[in-house]
């Protein structure tokens, strides 16, 4: 593996270098991303859930705030515990809450993955730009070159272009595969978020019919 980065390095020109810087900035992106997702943002067990609908539905609000502030990282249960801390102010206060904490959790879950799309589509025009530079450094070369060293310096030239583009398209493949991967898990987190609003609505509903 090394070798290989290595090889692209030596050959893939100046193009290949700054690939490369985007290519360390993508695994630290992509290394916070995943952690925050699929670890901090942790969706804690369906149990306390079901003992804050318990709590909400027997109008003990103070346990049920109790159960969400102990699960701090539960993208559900920071939705709960919003309408919970409205829910003397009317159901139009408890509903632009709810709104307001999915919003919170929204733009939680989506920083920075703009950011792992553009290093996809940046190494692959770099990767474009170094295939140019190199033809043209190849054709210039072959103008002045003598005869018997065009062949050589003609393979010089197009594996710089060919390992750029290689390269490229590499960082901007793993790019793509890891910003699909954390949009579905930012959209899980939000489905599940945005229900449990939904359900907190009609739990309080029942209670008030109860």
């Amino acid at each position: 593996m090394l070798q290989t980065v290595k090889n692209f390095l030596e050959i893939g020109g100046p193009a290949a270098w700054i690939i490369l810087i985007l290519a360390i900035g993508l695994i630290f992106l992509v290394a916070e991303r995943f952690y925050f997702l699929y670890m901090v943002l942790s969706n804690d067990p369906s149990e306390s859930r079901e003992r804050v609908r318990s709590f909400v539905l027997s109008k003990d609000y103070s346990k049920a705030l109790q159960v969400c502030s102990t699960h701090k990282t539960d993208s559900v249960l920071t939705v709960l515990k919003a309408g919970l801390m409205s829910i003397d102010h009317g159901r139009e206060a408890i509903k632009s809450a709810l709104g307001t904490a999915i919003i919170e959790v929204t733009q939680k879950c989506e920083k920075r993955l703009s950011m792992i799309s553009l290093i996809a589509n940046v190494a692959t025009l770099l990767g474009l730009l170094g295939t140019i530079f190199g033809l043209i450094k190849t054709f210039a070369a072959l103008s002045i070159a003598d005869t018997s060293q065009k062949a050589e310096v003609l393979g010089r030239g197009i594996s710089e272009a060919m390992y750029a583009t290689a390269f490229g398209l590499v960082v901007a493949i793993v790019a793509l595969a890891a910003y699909s991967i954390l949009c579905s898990r930012s959209d899980e987190v939000l489905a599940t978020s945005q229900d449990a609003g939904h359900r907190f609505i009609n739990w309080i509903e029942q209670s008030e019919r109860g």
